[in-house]
């Protein structure tokens, strides 16, 4: 019976949480729109030209605007 009752008690609680965690509620924090910050990829590509320097972007600088 103790065990029953303990099992009743994690799923109700696991269900609570997964309902909280899909309510939309992470939305009012605000729309933010992350791009390639082009502008300083430009200016490290200008400046590596004149050296003769072959830049490849791996992981490119991101640049966050918020709305």
């Amino acid at each position: 019976m103790n065990t029953a009752r303990k099992c009743v008690v994690l799923v109700s609680a696991t269900l609570l949480l997964a309902a909280c965690a899909s309510s939309g509620s992470a939305g009012l924090a605000g729309k933010s729109t992350i791009s390639n910050d082009e502008t300083y990829m430009e200016a490290v590509e200008a400046a590596a030209k004149p050296a003769g320097v072959r830049v490849v972007w791996v992981n490119p600088p991101k640049q966050r605007k918020d709305d």
